[in-house]
């Protein structure tokens, strides 16, 4: 049976007063406006854990709490995303022992999962990331985040979607 394709990307929530939170988006929709799949990190009463959410029409609705900034595009894969999610949940990441998470801190940092991830599906051989862009993943990124604060929705109702690489932008549509 074909598999069908699955676009992975990051999206970037904000609200006043919290940090970023990073979250990794798989979609069937290159303008991740159909079924997507979106995990991150949540406290449970187990402590921080993996969590996935599907979400119906955009990763908007994945928090409508918090304000959808956009969504950088990874890559293009023919596998389907409950394989990829199968995948990263093999990864068995811990709050507890990422590099930059100490007991100190209220919030675990969703861009350190997110980067172990994108990380762990290089290793997979899932994903394949230019060496520049994995080399300084943390910079990269947070130049990609600029692009993405440059280029606002031109619409109500849009958010921008931008390659992790070269290429041009694309806009989401937040309601179906």
């Amino acid at each position: 049976m074909p598999r069908h394709p699955t676009h992975i990307g990051i999206a970037f929530f904000t609200s006043e007063g919290f940090p970023m939170q990073w979250v990794i988006v798989l979609s069937s929709c290159q303008h991740f406006n159909s079924i997507v799949w979106c995990g991150t990190i949540i406290e449970s009463v187990n402590g921080w854990v993996e969590s996935w959410t599907i979400c119906e029409n955009s990763p908007a609705t994945y928090a409508p709490h918090l304000s959808l900034l956009g969504v950088i595009k990874v890559e293009t894969v023919n596998k389907e995303a409950s394989d990829i999610v199968r995948s990263i949940s093999n990864l068995a990441w811990k709050a507890q022992e990422s590099r930059n998470c100490d007991g100190g801190k209220k919030y675990p940092p969703s861009d350190e999962y997110v980067r172990q991830v994108v990380l762990h599906l290089c290793r997979e051989k899932t994903i394949t990331l230019p060496p520049r862009v994995k080399v300084t993943f943390a910079t990269h990124i947070e130049g990609r985040i600029s692009k993405l604060r440059e280029k606002p929705a031109s619409k109500i109702n849009m958010y921008p979607i931008i390659p992790i690489g070269e290429g041009d932008v694309i806009f989401g549509r937040t309601k179906a």
